[in-house]
């Protein structure tokens, strides 16, 4: 249990501590930053990905910190599961952002 705790502690520190700077607007949809609602972040995702959102999970890592998981149905019928930044719009996993901007920067 204690393990659990610690791993939810450091996990929440490194989701939220070290958040880079917001964009003005999400790159895909053009909405402002921050997004307010659930249907916001799930449009900014089917826009990212050009797939369907097919459940949203809010997961819940600390006292008021938390973040959607969101299963999408991608090209090709495959399901990706994603750690989605409930202001931004945007993954939470490094690579997946790098991938994201790469694109939007070309």
């Amino acid at each position: 249990m204690i393990g659990g705790l610690l791993f939810t502690a450091i996990f929440s520190v490194f989701v939220f501590a070290d958040d880079p700077p917001w964009p003005d607007v999400h790159p895909c949809t053009g909405a402002s930053i921050p997004l307010t609602t659930e249907k916001a972040v799930v449009q900014a995702i089917e826009c990212l990905y050009d797939g369907r959102v097919a459940k949203v999970t809010r997961q819940n890592t600390g006292r008021d910190d938390w973040y959607y998981q969101l299963r999408i149905l991608i090209s090709g019928g495959r399901v990706k599961t994603l750690d989605v930044h409930p202001q931004t719009g945007l993954p939470l996993d490094p690579q997946e952002l790098e991938a994201i901007n790469a694109s939007f920067n070309n």
